[in-house]
């Protein structure tokens, strides 16, 4: 079958949780069906970029037009928040080829993958009558917008960034034939928010690629260890983008660990090590800060770590990390809201307060059989459940051909092709409330 997926963003080189995802999920869908990215990211240059990220799985990424280009730093100015995904449900004109090509490619699909709401107006609107439409849930946008956006200058203009995010993804489940979320606390709000049949939601959780994640022996860890220079020292590991929610995780998470005692050393990768740190307050311990790294010393320092930082207070979906912390066997220190997104027991170590973090250090639980027991069971639960081939499957399984009947019953129209209008000026449709749950 030919699989179209639209984005708001290029998928290479990898740099966050987002783009993980989608390369994940769809190389491994690729595998059996031609799957074709289509992008419009105003962070390409003036030429679309077209690639091959597998045999059947290729990218074709428009660059923004130069007017939408103008608009988002001129946004990005007056509210001091990036909205480039947000600009795509009615403020961007797009450009002619843009939308000349992705009306053809669109065309031909049998599968239209939202990822993200942002295109899918536009895109579902050039399906084919009987193409299969799937709105690809990351996080529930409305209330990840809402905390994206909190504190941001000019209320009057991110109140219609709200009311327009809120649109877009009400539009997105109901066009759809299937919604996909990353979790079961997502489904519920998905469905609370938008009044969605809770059969057309299935969860398709994040993941992790556990083929990549050997069990190292003590003398492996040990070498990593002496090159690091700490010693018998404890290793924290953390992995995260410098995504706002990320950030705060780790800020909290250092305030904790100084409060607690802690004496070792902190590894973080990824583009965390590019935030502002700015009035940031000394701390008893190491922190090297590795920024983006190949997959190799990811790999190494992951599995070295003798535990993972899974401190989490706020954000949406769920954290990849966790699931690379669970892959690597790595003994993982979790909060309620981090642990969220994965329903067994007995998988992780609770850090709810100081207190309990104090105790769990004091004890020095990795080196126990009780640690070596956790770190098993969070293993063998990632290979069982959380395996990006195993996700992809279940997305996978929504391609059954539909027949024309039940297309045209699902669009509402027996018209050979059917067209999205356009969203709604402001005046036009009043705001819907949405209470989101903080």
């Amino acid at each position: 079958m030919k699989i179209v997926v639209l984005s708001t963003f290029d998928i290479t080189p990898v740099r966050d949780g987002g783009q993980t995802r989608c390369l994940s999920i769809y190389r491994n869908i690729a595998k059996e069906h031609d799957v074709t990215l289509v992008a419009y990211d105003f962070r390409q240059s003036d030429h679309i970029r077209r690639y091959k990220l597998a045999e059947r799985f290729d990218a074709v990424v428009f660059p923004a037009a130069s007017g939408d280009v103008h608009h988002f730093w001129h946004i990005l100015e007056k509210t001091r928040r990036l909205a480039h995904d947000v600009l795509c449900i009615r403020e961007y004109h797009f450009s002619d080829e843009f939308v000349h090509d992705a009306r053809q490619i669109i065309g031909a699909a049998d599968v239209v993958i939202a990822s993200h709401p942002y295109l899918a107006l536009l895109g579902f609107g050039f399906t084919k009558r009987n193409a299969i439409k799937i709105y690809e849930s990351h996080n529930i946008e409305y209330d990840i917008k809402e905390q994206h956006f909190r504190g941001g200058l000019g209320v009057m203009q991110i109140d219609s960034f709200l009311d327009a995010v809120f649109y877009a993804e009400r539009m997105a489940c109901r066009e759809a034939h299937f919604i996909t979320v990353v979790s079961e606390r997502d489904a519920e709000r998905m469905v609370q928010l938008y009044d969605v049949p809770q059969s057309m939601v299935t969860v398709a959780p994040n993941g992790a690629d556990c083929s990549k994640y050997p069990l190292w022996d003590k003398a492996s860890r040990a070498e990593l260890r002496g090159k690091l220079q700490i010693d018998d020292k404890p290793l924290a590991a953390f992995l995260g983008s410098g995504y706002g929610p990320n950030v705060e995780s780790y800020f909290k998470a250092r305030q904790l660990l100084s409060e607690a005692g802690f004496d070792g050393a902190v590894a973080l990768i990824g583009s965390i090590a590019q935030a502002d740190r700015t009035g940031w307050p000394e701390v008893p311990f190491d922190e090297f800060w590795f920024d983006f790294v190949d997959e190799d010393l990811k790999i190494a320092l992951l599995s070295s770590a003798d535990f993972a930082l899974q401190l989490v207070f706020s954000g949406g979906g769920t954290n990849l990390k966790l699931f690379d912390y669970m892959a690597a066997g790595c003994l993982i220190v979790a909060n309620e809201f981090g642990a969220r997104g994965v329903g067994a027991d007995g998988w992780s170590v609770s850090a709810q307060n100081v207190t309990e973090l104090r105790a769990l250090l004091q004890s020095r639980v990795w080196e126990t059989d009780r640690g070596d027991a956790i770190r098993a069971k969070a293993r063998a639960i990632a290979n069982e459940q959380f395996d990006w081939a195993i996700v992809a499957e279940k997305i996978s399984s929504l391609f059954e051909p539909m027949p024309m009947e039940e297309s045209a019953i699902a669009d509402g129209s027996e018209s050979s092709s059917k067209e999205v209008a356009p969203p709604p000026a402001l005046s036009e449709e009043p705001r819907l409330p949405a209470p989101s749950t903080r």
